[in-house]
Parts: C-alpha cells; structure tokens; sequence
C-alpha cells in the first residue's frame, strides 16, 4: 500500500467549502474546512486507486505552492491507497445514508450486517453504490423490525 501526499487548496463558498487537488483534477466539498479537507482526502483515495487499477503511474508526491485565493489555505493531504481496493462507484456514508434516507448509524450497522458491502481508504469508509441503489429499489415494510429479525 502506497503512502500518496498532494496540496489541496480550500475555499469558502457560499454554502462550505471547496478542495481542490489540481494535480490529479479532484474538486469537492464539505460543509467546513475539516470536512472538506476530510472529503479532498477520501476523493484523493479513490482517484489514486482507480488510476493504480488501470496501470497508470502515480507519483507519490504532488506538487506543492499553488496559488490560493483570499480566504482559502492551502492544506497537505496524506492517503494511502491501493489498486483493486476500491469498487467500481462508491459513495461515502453520508452519501449513501443520503440516498436511503438514514442515519450514518445505520448504515454503518447494515455494513456490520453485511447487507451493504463497503471498504476502508485511509480513514474514509466507502459503500459499494451498486448496494444501496438496490436497497433503495427495493421496497421496506415501514415500521420496526420484529424483536429478533435481522437487519433488513
């Protein structure tokens, strides 16, 4: 597994903020500077194991010193990745409880379950996409589960 250190710069925008990682053309968000700069390392992860997953060379060290807009800062963002570690599409926790309109609390448990596969990358969790749009296509008895029913 392979230690990848990259600049990001962030800016403030109307609602949160931006990362940027030039080098590797990465642009996300977040609602504030950690979580942005928690966002720019988990896409950073994901962009580094897909190019290692077609072959490609990725340096190590990105370029540093880009330039940073009046009220941004520029950040060092340290990932590890790997090729073949990531699924095809993923989506982070929050994205996927976004979508099946939950808690990040369950999703975590529906992975623990085992009903939504996902992986680590560095410190972000990422869920397989193709799991929960097939949670979310598939009908739920609304309600709470029987006492002793698995996680459904």
């Amino acid at each position: 597994m392979g230690r990848y250190f990259y600049e990001a710069i962030l800016m403030p925008r109307e609602e949160g903020w931006e990362a940027r990682i030039a080098d590797l053309d990465i642009v996300t968000q977040g609602e504030d500077v950690a979580d942005a700069a928690y966002m720019a390392q988990d896409a950073l992860a994901l962009r580094i194991s897909g190019l290692l997953a077609e072959g490609r060379d990725v340096p190590e060290r990105g370029r540093f010193g880009g330039a940073c807009p009046e009220g941004g800062m520029a950040v060092g963002i340290l990932t590890l990745a790997e090729p073949g570690t990531i699924f095809d599409e993923t989506m982070s926790v929050r994205e996927a409880a976004d979508v099946l309109g939950v808690t990040r609390a369950r999703i975590h448990a529906l992975v623990a379950a085992g009903k939504l596969r996902s992986v680590k990358s560095g410190n972000a969790r990422m869920i397989s996409a193709s799991d929960v749009m097939a949670r979310f296509n598939a009908p739920r008895a609304a309600g709470r589960p029987a006492k002793g029913a698995a996680l459904g």
